[in-house]
């Protein structure tokens, strides 16, 4: 699901950068400390490890806006973080610009 996501955010002239698991995602948020970090959440099992992550990322710094994508159904599950997202590569792209659009 992440790379379709991933090919969806390119074709709408979106700069994205994947990567394959949580820890290659904290590794790359280094390098890019400007960037938006998108943490999919595939399943309840996962919310506790995406979780974590994006208190992580938030300890290093306050500023990186962590947002999740995620299933209606994931999004009364604990989420703690900035936003969160349609994991929909129809919907996504629509939903970012709305949510940073409102923001600016």
């Amino acid at each position: 699901m992440a790379a379709h996501l991933y090919r969806a955010l390119q074709q709408e002239g979106m700069s994205v950068k994947l990567a394959p698991g949580y820890s290659e995602l904290e590794a790359l948020s280094h390098a890019h400390k400007d960037g938006v970090v998108l943490i999919e959440v595939s399943h309840q099992q996962s919310v506790e490890a995406a979780v974590d992550l994006a208190l992580r990322l938030k300890r290093r710094n306050s500023g990186q806006f962590v947002g999740y994508l995620a299933d209606p159904v994931l999004h009364t599950s604990g989420l703690a973080g900035d936003a969160i997202f349609p994991r929909s590569a129809n919907h996504l792209p629509d939903a970012l610009r709305a949510y940073f659009n409102s923001e600016a």
